[in-house]
């Protein structure tokens, strides 16, 4: 996605093979350690990351607390919910992960807001791989 829609040097993207087990605290502040030691600048956390609820205190790190995706209707592009505060849950079109998912593995694509063509193609097929 970097080399398709962002200009050159403009971001890297890494990875540091850190699965997340759900462990709690401990896990979450390690999960967020080992990237920032690598020189991580921004670290996305999901709505419970680790599975440790709002434990989140002061870190040296910028936390982006992510909620759920969707498309709002007046905004016209794919943002997190709690980017919009002045957004109604109607405002927004919600499509659930485990649906997402279901469709993947169907061979369906989600609705184009939702996703680029190539990455859909990518994880259609990688969906319907784990039925073989």
């Amino acid at each position: 996605m970097v080399e398709l829609y962002l200009p050159p040097t403009s971001a890297e993207v890494t990875g540091c093979g850190f699965d997340i087990l759900y462990a709690g605290p401990r896990e979450a502040v390690a999960s967020r350690l080992f990237p920032s030691k690598q020189g991580a600048t921004h670290f996305i956390i999901g709505r419970d990351h680790a599975g440790v609820g709002d434990y989140y205190g002061a870190m040296e790190i910028e936390i982006f607390k992510a909620d759920h995706t969707a498309w709002p209707k007046k905004l016209n592009k794919v943002i997190m919910m709690c980017e919009a505060p002045d957004h109604e849950k109607d405002d927004f079109v919600l499509l659930a992960g485990t649906k997402v998912r279901e469709m993947l593995g169907n061979g369906e694509a989600p609705p184009k807001k939702f996703s680029r063509p190539e990455v859909t193609q990518i994880l259609i097929d990688y969906y319907q791989s784990l039925d073989s």
